[in-house]
């Protein structure tokens, strides 16, 4: 499997070490990046520290792995504020206290939400997946990214202005194997239309859902290692799950399809969640968006985005005449 792309790593436009208006645009927020521990979450913090945020705090199931990644941005960046702390987005009453604590400390809501918290889950068909992981996979990032919302959303409206974005996947467009992770995927994009529809005009809160390329996270090396021998199935957790064997065939389709790929830098990611961060990319708030997809080519196609109603997920009716009486939009 090949997946499209035209960029492999970010570029001037979306990296903040070289980009001073990325920079100037992000000076004075705050923002909560979720899922921060490692890969795309933590090179999205790196960035965040280069254009000299003044808060973020790092949060990630993993605390000592938060902690990792806020030591990296203080590094970077001592004149941030920058705090770390553990929890599992599932819980929607440990994340409100969290949220609560944090807005607390810095005063206000967060101007900026990052919602990269997630679990491949298993590549195999939806009639032999456990369910037990399917859930799970479906609750980290769908269950997950409402509970995230939910809470930044009234603080949001209150001050009128705000982004929200997800991680989502083009594994929310795939069609066989991975129904869970796809089924999550492609709810994080509906949810974001959802949040901008209802909050874009009244309240200027923006909502975004990304695929951020091809990189090569736990997602693969978890599954390479259990092929290759190098774990033992029970230590692969919930990234593996290799429970009487039946997962390390999900392994070794993961592995096959994708270890031909030319694989994506996490900081591709991170240079498109800088630049929607920054507002560079308001008015795709609600749609869909590509890190792997220069973003001067967005910029440059915006009246045709707008006008043509581009980068959404859409029923596509095809030639037929079923629904006579109702306009499609693709």
């Amino acid at each position: 499997m090949k997946l499209l792309s035209t960029l492999h790593d970010c570029t001037p436009s979306t990296d903040p070490r070289v980009n001073e208006s990325l920079r100037k645009a992000l000076q004075g927020s705050f923002a909560i990046v979720v899922g921060s521990g490692r890969g795309i979450g933590r090179a999205c913090c790196e960035f965040f520290a280069h254009a000299t945020i003044q808060a973020i705090a790092c949060i990630a199931l993993e605390e000592s792995e938060a902690q990792a990644t806020a030591a990296r941005c203080r590094e970077i960046s001592p004149s941030s504020e920058v705090v770390a702390a553990g929890v599992d987005v599932r819980d929607y009453a440990a994340t409100k206290d969290l949220f609560a604590k944090l807005e607390q400390q810095f005063g206000r809501t967060c101007d900026i939400l990052l919602m990269n918290a997630g679990l491949p889950g298993q590549w195999l068909p939806t009639s032999r997946a456990d369910p037990e992981n399917w859930w799970d996979t479906v609750s980290v990032s769908l269950k997950g990214a409402f509970n995230c919302a939910r809470l930044v959303l009234p603080g949001m409206q209150a001050k009128k202005d705000g982004r929200i974005i997800f991680t989502s996947s083009i594994g929310a467009h795939y069609a066989q194997g991975m129904s869970g992770y796809g089924v999550a995927k492609l709810g994080q994009v509906r949810l974001a239309e959802i949040i901008h529809e209802e909050n874009y005009k009244q309240y200027n809160v923006k909502c975004f859902a990304y695929h951020p390329g091809c990189v090569k996270t736990r997602f693969f090396t978890d599954f390479e290692d259990a092929v290759l021998g190098k774990v033992k199935s029970e230590q692969t957790g919930n990234y593996g799950s290799l429970r009487d064997g039946v997962d390390l065939e999900s392994a070794r389709t993961a592995y096959e399809a994708l270890r031909g790929q030319d694989f994506d830098t996490e900081y591709m990611a991170a240079g498109l969640v800088t630049a929607v961060a920054a507002g560079k990319l308001d008015f795709m708030s609600g749609r869909y968006l590509d890190a792997s997809v220069d973003i001067e080519e967005y910029i440059s196609n915006a009246p045709k985005i707008q006008k043509e109603d581009l980068c959404r997920v859409r029923l596509n009716q095809g030639d037929g005449d079923l629904l006579p009486n109702e306009t499609t939009r693709h």
